[in-house]
């Protein structure tokens, strides 16, 4: 956003918050693909104030204001579980959204686009990969006591921002209308990818077989555990506080720990090349399993406890066939750099799979 009319934008949308001071500038903040993320910095007599401000994407959200109804909610309820804790540094543990001048707990612009606003979490930072093992516990931590914090969520049920966003049926049942269509005419070229892939199917009757039996509870989860969405914190490295909460909705704690072990257990690229290094790393994979079960405490189940590696598994499945059926499609989804990329991408994530069956049994070891 850098024309003379988005300018006018960011200032429109920051002069329609309760912001201290004098608008100086709004400037693009992180790495995000979805939202529209800006910083705005404003004047005041004791210096810059600094306040994250995100504009909603339509596209992938279809009703924002469901999407801020859920997110007033469970920071409220952080909030309040955070104050029996008796926790320190409150405002840095948990996000505080900054009201419209309209009461309103978010502004639609003249655009009608749907922003909110934060103020920044200074003193910390996210990262993409683990540095050591200690980020990848304490980030792991941060995620199972945001499971903790929600558990007693009172009703009503919090809305699904994304309809089916996890469901591995509907991957796989995408994958095979992908296969019939053979829309690009790749098929023939993938037919071992292929051929894997639906060897596997049994990993999606599993889930939903401890999903009926009450083994694997509902609960309100983050549903987009990736280690950037946990804060950082500079000094004590401590994972201070959970972000990007527009995928907070009924969901599992083993979905939310398999997508993150799923993208922090391996020091491989998503779409690495040379599949001899796509390995689930043992250590690291200990650390998140320590962290998420310390962090999740009493509200994590012993049955769910027992399935965190294949949970770990299972979410590889689900992402290695959605890039899988992309790819088939005719990369109509997922945005690719080079020829075959998703295809690239969806044969990391079937190594992981492969990975993870192998060496269960060590894994399960490492699980407190």
């Amino acid at each position: 956003m850098s024309s003379a009319d988005d300018d006018e934008l960011l200032r429109e949308v920051a002069s329609a918050f309760e912001l201290p001071g004098r608008w100086l500038r709004s400037t693009p903040f992180g790495g995000g693909h979805i939202n529209t993320t800006v910083v705005a910095e404003l004047k005041t007599p004791n210096g810059v104030a600094r306040f994250v401000q995100q504009r909603i994407n339509r596209a992938v959200f279809r009703e924002p204001l469901r999407v801020m109804e859920n997110f007033a909610r469970v920071i409220a309820h952080q909030r309040r579980a955070l104050e029996r804790e008796g926790a320190r540094d409150l405002e840095r543990r948990v996000l505080t959204l900054v009201p419209a001048r309209s009461g309103a707990n978010c502004y639609e612009d003249s655009r009608g686009d749907v922003w909110r606003t934060v103020p920044i979490i200074e003193g910390a930072r996210s990262i993409d990969t683990p540095r050591s093992p200690a980020d990848a516990r304490a980030a792991a931590f941060a995620f199972g006591r945001f499971l903790a914090q929600l558990a007693d969520l009172p009703p009503p049920r919090l809305h699904e921002t994304i309809p089916r966003f996890h469901d591995a049926r509907l991957r796989y049942e995408q994958l095979e209308a992908a296969l019939r269509e053979d829309a690009a005419g790749r098929l023939a070229a993938c037919r071992d990818e292929v051929d894997f892939a639906l060897a596997q199917a049994p990993l999606v009757a599993r889930f939903e077989a401890l999903r009926r039996s009450g083994a694997v509870a509902e609960r309100p989860a983050h549903n987009d555990t990736k280690l950037n969405n946990v804060l950082i914190d500079d000094a004590s490295g401590e994972g201070l506080c959970v972000i990007d909460l527009d995928t907070v909705m009924p969901g599992s704690a083993l979905t939310d720990f398999g997508d993150l072990a799923r993208t922090a257990a391996t020091r491989a690229a998503e779409d690495e090349r040379d599949l001899t290094r796509v390995r689930v790393d043992a250590e690291l994979f200990a650390a998140l399993a320590q962290g998420f079960v310390r962090g999740a405490g009493a509200s994590l189940a012993e049955s769910e406890r027992r399935e965190l590696v294949f949970s770990a598994q299972l979410m590889a499945y689900v992402i290695g066939i959605r890039f899988l059926a992309d790819h088939l499609r005719g990369d109509s989804y997922f945005r690719i750099h080079r020829e075959h990329h998703n295809l690239e991408r969806a044969r990391a994530q079937l190594a992981l799979v492969a990975d993870y069956e192998r060496r269960g049994a060590e894994l399960a070891n490492a699980i407190p």
